[in-house]
């Protein structure tokens, strides 16, 4: 298997995950990840490498992993193995 390259995404976080009328917030750094796979659920996986502008970077908790979907949002998995929409990127 080749190895992963880096990738760079726009990564906006909801203001508030569960209501999505109410918009995201602007981040001026785009992220830096590893794509390290594919779920059964066809969102790419990705590991979180470095912010690529770390100084216009919006403070967020940024996760380790994450995962991509093919409409444009970022989704992280909770404990008991569900996925949560928790920002959009550029693509969307």
């Amino acid at each position: 298997m080749a190895k992963p390259r880096k990738k760079h995404i726009g990564f906006f976080p909801w203001i508030d995950p569960k209501d999505h009328t109410k918009g995201f917030k602007l981040n001026f750094s785009e992220v830096t990840y590893l794509e390290i796979g594919r779920t059964v659920e066809g969102y790419k996986q990705a590991q979180f490498v470095e912010l690529k502008n770390p100084e216009l970077a919006l403070a967020f908790d940024y996760p380790e992993n994450f995962y991509l979907s093919a409409e444009g949002l970022i989704l992280v998995k909770t404990p008991q193995g569900k996925f949560e929409v928790i920002a959009k990127t550029d693509n969307a």
